[in-house]
C-alpha cells in the first residue's frame, strides 16, 4: 500500500478550521510543508495500521471525545515502545496529534522528540482510505467513534 499526502486535505490544517494549528510541532506549520512531511514518509515502506473504536450513546460532550483519544495514543505509544527495539527507524502518525506535553514547547525547540507522534491530517493521509485498503472500518457517527494510528518502519 502507498500513503499519499494529499494537498486537499493538508488543506484542513489551517487556523479557521483548526484550533491546534500553530501551536504545537506536529501541526502546521510546525510539522513542516506537506513536502516535508511527504519526505520524512518516503523512506517507509512497511507499516502497522491500528484502530481504538468505541461505541457511544449519544449525545456525547466533546471532553469524552477527547479523552478517547488520549486513551487512543496513550496504548499506541505502549505499543511503540513494545516494539521499537526491533526496527532501524520509526515514524509514528496518529489522529489527534501529540499528547505527550502539559503544554507544547511550540515555537521552542520540542522537549520531548523522543515520544512526539506526528499528525496523520498534517500529513495529508486520508484516513478512511489506508482503512479501506486495510479492510478497517472508518466512519463519522455519532454512535461509534474510530481513532487511527500508523506506525511506519524501517527494519
Amino acid at each position: 500500500m502507498t500513503i499519499e499526502c494529499r494537498p486537499e486535505l493538508r488543506a484542513y490544517c489551517n487556523p479557521a478550521q483548526c484550533p491546534k494549528h500553530g501551536q504545537n510541532w506536529v501541526c502546521p506549520p510546525g510539522c513542516g510543508t506537506l513536502e516535508e512531511c511527504r519526505d520524512k514518509a518516503k523512506d517507509f515502506h512497511e507499516g502497522i495500521l491500528l484502530q481504538s473504536i468505541t461505541r457511544l450513546d449519544p449525545p456525547v460532550e466533546p471532553a469524552v471525545y477527547t479523552e478517547l483519544n488520549r486513551e487512543h495514543n496513550l496504548r499506541f505509544r505502549k505499543f511503540i515502545e513494545s516494539i521499537k527495539p526491533g526496527f532501524e527507524r520509526i515514524l509514528p502518525l496518529t489522529s489527534g496529534g501529540c499528547i505527550f506535553c502539559e503544554q507544547c514547547s511550540y515555537p521552542e525547540p520540542c522537549i520531548k522528540p523522543e515520544v512526539k507522534m506526528e499528525s496523520l491530517s498534517a500529513f495529508g493521509i486520508d484516513v478512511g482510505e489506508i482503512c479501506a485498503k486495510a479492510g478497517l472500518p472508518f466512519a463519522f457517527r455519532d454512535e461509534t467513534v474510530y481513532y487511527t494510528a500508523l506506525l511506519l518502519f524501517k527494519k
